[in-house]
This record gives structure tokens, C-alpha cells and sequence, in this order.
């Protein structure tokens, strides 16, 4: 599938310049949620997220066999690999939705050695994780020991099943703790008025 176009380029004189990309931007939000408890560590809070990690985990360990190293370098190759494309505005609409596949050419291939960096699993350890994820078609190399997702792995039933539990997981998580007054929600402030009054037509 083809990458989100490049930036053009021109030249004026001596001098060239670089068209810059749309960058993609959040909605402005109306709002915000905060922690209920500002005196002290919330009870409730740790309970609730201790309990929504457990899940999480649980499901991480049934995808990778238990192994919740092959996990880590599993998803950090998955971030590392479109995190450029994904500050792109372009990029972010097209790929939007999981069921759309990236292919190589709009994959950032990443080695041992940044792996190791971003998950601080020693570099020897993800070499082996590495071989594991090779031989059961989640990665493939994008050059000598480089490597990207396999493009279509993550559309396959079980991974899109996975996925859909791991969201559901989530938002029982937010839910809960609204519910249990663990957070609260501040709406954005409204802009101030101007005191100046606009004239009617007319008036002088």
C-alpha cells in the first residue's frame, strides 16, 4: 500500500525550501478528567487500575505464550514502526482504522539495539525474541536486521479479537472509575466575554 506522499521540494534561486506536511492535531477537548482525591493517593484509583492492568496483562501472556518479553518487543516494534506517519495528518486519516493494512514502504523498520533501548529488555534477550517473532510471521525484516510488522498480521481474526477485548477492558477501566468517584470530569473553561458592547446599526 502506498506511504502518504512525501513533502515537495523547490528552488528559488540558490536557495530551496520544503513544503511542510499537514500535522495531525487533536480536537480541542471540552474538557478534561482528574484525579477525585487531591490530598493523597487514592485508594480506589489503585485498586481499580491494579485490577485493569491484571486483565490486560492476562490477555497479553494468553497472545504471546506467556511471555510477556516477546509481548514488549512484539509492541514495541508495533509503535516504533508508524510513529512517524502517525504525526503526519494525511497518514492518520488513511490508517485510521486497524482494518487497514500498512505495507512496508509506510513502515519505519527499527533494529535490536533501539528495541533494547525503548523496552529495557537487554539486547542479546531481544535478539532471541526477535527470531521467535520471525518464525511465527509478526515481523519481517525490512533489511539486514531490520524490522517492521508483517503487513496484514494485525487484520487477522484473532489479533482484531484480541483487540476488541483489550478496548472493552479499557473502557470498563474509565467507566469504573467514574462510577466509583475515583475521577471526575472539569469541563474546559469558557472564554470570558468581552465587555465592549457591538453597536446596533444605526446607533452612533
Amino acid at each position: 500500500m502506498a506511504r502518504s506522499r512525501a513533502p515537495s521540494t523547490s528552488k528559488k534561486g540558490s536557495t530551496e525550501t520544503r513544503a511542510s506536511r499537514p500535522r495531525a492535531a487533536a480536537v480541542a477537548p471540552g474538557g478534561r478528567l482528574v484525579l477525585a482525591d487531591s490530598d493523597g493517593i487514592s485508594r480506589i484509583f489503585i485498586s481499580l487500575i491494579g485490577n485493569y492492568l491484571h486483565r490486560i496483562e492476562r490477555e497479553r501472556r494468553t497472545r504471546y505464550h506467556g511471555d510477556l518479553e516477546l509481548a514488549v518487543v512484539a509492541e514495541v516494534i508495533g509503535i516504533a514502526v508508524t510513529e512517524p506517519g502517525m504525526r503526519d495528518a494525511a497518514f492518520r486519516e488513511r490508517y485510521r482504522i486497524l482494518d487497514s493494512i500498512i505495507g512496508l514502504e509506510g513502515q519505519r523498520a527499527v533494529n535490536a539495539t533501539s528495541i533494547a533501548s525503548a523496552s529495557g529488555i537487554p539486547r542479546e534477550t531481544v535478539r532471541r525474541k526477535l527470531k521467535r517473532l520471525l518464525k511465527e510471521g509478526v515481523i519481517v525484516e525490512k533489511g539486514r536486521s531490520r524490522y517492521v510488522m508483517k503487513p496484514g498480521v494485525l487484520q487477522q481474526p484473532d489479533w482484531q479479537a484480541a483487540y476488541v477485548r483489550g478496548i472493552q477492558q479499557t473502557v470498563l477501566f474509565m467507566n469504573e472509575c467514574l462510577e466509583q468517584g475515583a475521577v471526575r470530569w472539569i469541563p474546559a473553561a469558557r472564554p470570558k466575554r468581552s465587555g465592549a458592547r457591538i453597536p446596533v446599526s444605526g446607533e452612533k
